[in-house]
């Protein structure tokens, strides 16, 4: 469970400087709609609309989709969202992190690499979050990530997720690629999505 203080709503706020509902809204009544602003990720499902793994067929674009959603999915603690993912949100997800594209795809090289550790990986999905944050695209990916939730509760969990986010770049990730790495036990969807991106993409 995490909450959101002033600095952290203002920075969000500042990620989209053309929302003018969230530029008019404020922390106290984004805490009374949303009860309390208390956030736990595994409380949010995405509408299942027509669930997809990864399959035959896919275009380089849309494996960066899925190998962003399952980095983002890791990198917040919300792992249990993976299972939920449709195409139409990777699709989306793809096109939010696109001017980082290329950047990315040296990323899921290393994840889909069998000699890769741990550690290695964690690293990786640290640097494919730090990119999008680093390329501008954090509001676009956050957004695309969030977009099956109420309006309200998007904006909790999207500036929740830009703290998690903003602390770990400050810190170079090294609390967070400790806490991937254990992750990563259950979470073979994430090299299984990167072997395939990185077949799409070659």
């Amino acid at each position: 469970m995490r909450t959101i203080n002033p600095e952290i709503f203002k920075a969000y706020q500042a990620l989209n400087p053309d929302d003018e509902r969230l530029q008019a809204l404020t922390l106290e009544e984004l805490y009374k709609e949303t009860g309390s602003g208390q956030v736990d990720w595994n409380k949010i499902t995405y509408k299942p609309s027509d669930p997809q793994l990864l399959g035959d067929g896919w275009s380089c674009a849309m494996g960066i989709g899925y190998v962003v959603f399952d980095c983002v999915c890791l990198f917040l603690g919300a792992a249990t969202l993976r299972s939920s993912l449709t195409a139409k949100a990777a699709e989306e997800m793809a096109e939010a992190a696109k001017p980082v594209a290329s950047q990315i795809e040296k990323y899921v090289a290393t994840m889909a690499d069998e000699s890769a550790s741990k550690t290695d990986i964690a690293g990786a999905v640290f640097g494919v979050i730090s990119t999008i944050y680093s390329g501008g695209c954090l509001g676009a990916v956050l957004g695309a990530f969030l977009g099956s939730l109420t309006w309200y509760n998007a904006v909790l969990y999207g500036a929740t997720a830009l703290g998690t986010i903003m602390a770990a770049v400050a810190t170079d990730g090294a609390a967070e690629i400790g806490i991937i790495v254990v992750e990563l036990a259950t979470a073979g969807f994430l090299v299984g999505d990167s072997i395939n991106c990185s077949k799409a993409c070659a």
